[in-house]
């Protein structure tokens, strides 16, 4: 990064960029760190733009108050219209939260103090911040501090019209963040007031005292809608008098929630003598984050002491010869006039001892944060690990649990489950007791845990032909459509000891009604095992296989009957009328893509013993994992985008890939380790960038062996070593 002037600030290192500019950690002429943001050009072109910086900056320097960031300068006239903001250097909330685990109601009452007194000084000014979410809100040393105003909207004062107002803010656009949002910011019902900061605030302490958010997660439109209509899920927090509190903030209409003060006078009352913040478990965390800031100090001020342009540096490992935290953010020394100068006084702080020598610093890769561990059992005897937009299940030894993927929490467990599908608000369980001959199926509220219906014996179901009274075989494969769940019961044939003994038994399809449970159809199938159960474009294909592949057997999905019968179709399941999309396949020596509606392959390439392939990026890549490494593959012509040897894929319980958007996660060395045995070191996890394979960040990980599964969401990964499911979170 080039050294930039800002006035008397000089920048030292890049932090990020967004919408409105980019932000940069800075010097003052007397040494003390801030944050410059810099606003796009863009956006300098508009005049409107320029004059509602103007206004807003005039307020927001006129705020005080211990818990808000301090705006200390700003050139909204400059070129590039730019403002120097208080640095403030801690995790976010939820970071905090994650580390330090929900909030007790003591607890919660002194941030809901501090975060109230914030909103005051905010809106004495004038203004109200919109924006109010725990990517905001940082826990430093001396309390919470509120930051980022970018979107903040000057309060009106009677001597605009409400019109002017918006078009200095941009008409159109749903300026905020779901799950944090008012429902009046949502729809435009009124214009953005307090009250809106208010609801945020209700919503930050539901997070805080919980550790999942108070409407849900998932897409974006379904937290929406879960705002404007449903009540918030408080479940978890302290007591009542907490579930009425936080009701009033979160009400609907803004009439009925408290103002800033009162949220502050009810919050004081009730808080600790001692802030968490100050306690130990915390102080770590916050100690942690000065510590990386000072190496990226460090780091930029020897890259230009080179001559250097850093951009994305290779990763290495941080070394021990990074600078004093303490020096670094104690450091009040003499302005700084030229790049070489600079360069020299950060040198100068490489050594806590007076005339310590230089150290070389070297760039240091990014750390993911632990968040915490759970015992479930050594899943890869048969367990699994699935995770959805807002939930975790783990089913070992007959047992299925739903998590919270934040905390770990339990939410609820079932017994003698052997499978646990997933689908929409449900959760569909193939429930087979010890003392009962034939399994059925349970339908569970996902959120709730309670039941929804059951499926009765096998043996009495009406459409089953009386007298057919052999047993179902003790295998069992579950999938669902928009309207039916299919369960289909079979014995193995995949050894030779297992066709004697089974004799002949028969696969057996059963149809049910997915809202109701009911019984639909019943469907005898051929002697042999069922290796897969498709289900799309209102049908289910059922894999049969005895010795080699078999027929593909296409049913309707709400009469059961056979409308076509595929020879060797069992090779690709997916491939059967109704479907459509892309499919990838693998054998020993290749992979190809394959048109589902047609069946016909679009590209072979060669890629000896591929385990498995799953597209990514809007299938834009495929990630093929072999013994030998991890890479992606272009889907428009299945050409290497790249491929690592010095890593091993992570999987799913079910053997694939684990990735999450557009991050691959993998298992391998320290990073900046090589040599012939790197690819096979279990040190830690690495998250990949799909689209280049390289490193975002790395984290040490106990017991973690290449046989160790995983599930990855939201930005978490959870791997289980050994009997221990552990959960971590980038950077």
């Amino acid at each position: 990064m080039g050294r930039f002037e800002f006035g008397e600030y000089r920048t030292l290192t890049l932090l990020g960029a967004g919408g409105m500019g980019r932000a940069y950690l800075a010097r003052s002429g007397s040494g003390r760190l801030v944050v410059v943001k810099v606003m796009h050009a863009h956006l300098a072109a508009e005049p409107l733009f320029r004059e509602r910086l103007r206004r807003e900056v005039q307020a927001a320097r006129a705020m005080t108050g211990p818990f808000t960031a301090a705006v200390l300068d700003a050139e909204p006239q400059a070129p590039l219209p730019w403002l120097a903001v208080e640095y403030c250097a801690g995790p976010t909330l939820s970071e905090a939260v994650a580390g330090y685990g929900p909030l007790a109601a003591g607890d919660l009452a002194s941030l809901g103090a501090a975060l109230a007194e914030a909103l005051t000084a905010i809106h004495t000014a004038g203004l109200v911040h919109r924006d109010l979410k725990p990517a905001n809100v940082l826990i430093t040393g001396h309390g919470p501090r509120v930051i980022d105003f970018g979107i903040a909207k000057a309060l009106g004062d009677g001597r605009s019209s409400g019109a002017s107002d918006e078009a200095l803010t941009g008409s159109g656009d749903m300026l905020g963040s779901v799950g944090f949002m008012a429902p009046e910011q949502i729809t435009y019902a009124t214009e953005p007031a307090a009250s809106c900061d208010v609801f945020a605030l209700g919503a930050l302490l539901a997070l805080a005292a919980t550790g999942r958010n108070p409407h849900g997660g998932g897409t974006a439109p379904q937290i929406v809608y879960r705002t404007l209509h449903e009540d918030p899920d408080l479940v978890g927090v302290p007591d009542g008098e907490w579930t009425a509190f936080l009701t009033r903030c979160l009400s609907k209409g803004p009439v009925g929630r408290p103002t800033a003060a009162e949220v502050l006078d009810w919050c004081a009352a009730r808080a600790t003598e001692r802030p968490w913040w100050e306690r130990p478990e915390v102080t770590a965390l916050i100690e942690g984050h000065e510590e990386a800031v000072a190496r990226r100090i460090a780091v930029s001020a020897e890259a230009d002491g080179e001559g250097a342009t850093r951009i994305d540096p290779p990763p290495t490992p941080p070394t021990p010869a990074g600078p004093s935290r303490r020096r670094v953010f104690a450091w009040a020394g003499a302005a700084v006039t030229t790049a070489a100068a600079a360069t020299a006084t950060t040198i100068a702080l490489l050594g806590d001892e007076p005339g310590a020598r230089r150290q070389p610093v070297t760039p240091s890769w990014r750390s993911g944060t632990p968040l915490w561990t759970r015992e479930v059992g050594a899943l890869e005897y048969g367990g699994t690990l699935t995770r959805t937009a807002n939930a975790l299940y783990v089913r070992f030894d007959g047992t299925a649990r739903r998590l919270d993927p934040q905390t770990g929490a339990v939410a609820w467990e079932f017994e003698d489950a052997s499978a646990v599908l997933p689908y929409g608000d449900t959760v569909y369980v193939t429930h087979r007791r010890a003392d009962v001959s034939s399994p059925g199926i349970v339908a569970i509220d996902a959120a709730g845990g309670t039941e929804r219906w059951r499926t009765g014996a096998l043996e009495s179901n009406p459409y089953r032909p009386y007298g057919f009274d052999s047993p179902d075989g003790g295998e069992t494969l579950l999938a669902v459509t928009q309207r039916t769940t299919c369960l289909v019961t079979f014995a193995k044939y995949d050894t030779l000891w297992a066709r004697r003994s089974n004799r002949g038994r028969r696969w057996r399809a059963y149809g049910f009604d997915l809202p109701t449970g009911a019984p639909l159809w019943f469907r005898a199938g051929t002697a042999a095992q069922v290796t897969a159960l498709d289900a799309a474009g209102g049908r289910f294909a059922l894999a049969s296989a005895t010795e080699t592949f078999g027929p593909l057997y296409v049913l309707d999905e709400r009469t059961g009957e056979e409308e076509s019968s595929i020879p060797e179709g069992s090779a690709t399941p997916e491939v059967h009328p109704g479907a459509r999309g892309t499919h990838y396949y693998t054998t020993q020596k290749s992979v190809r893509r394959v048109n589902l509606a047609t069946g016909k392959a679009r590209w072979t390439r060669h890629l000896a013993d591929a385990e498995v392939v799953a597209p990514l990026v809007g299938d834009e890549l495929l990630v093929a994992a072999t013994a030998d490494g991890l890479g992606a593959l272009d889907t428009a012509d299945g050409d290497r985008r790249w491929w690592r040897d010095d890593v091993r894929a992570l999987t799913t319980t079910d053997g694939r890939p684990l990735a999450d958007g557009t991050v691959v996660y993998a298992t391998g060395p320290r990073p900046g380790v090589s040599g012939t045995l790197a690819g096979t070191s279990t040190w830690g996890i690495h998250a990949l960038t799909a689209a280049t394979g390289r490193l975002r960040w790395a984290v040490p990980v106990d017991g973690l062996t290449t046989a160790s599964y995983g599930a990855a969401g939201d930005g978490l990964i959870h791997v289980c070593t050994g009997t221990t499911l552990q959960t971590f979170r980038g950077p």
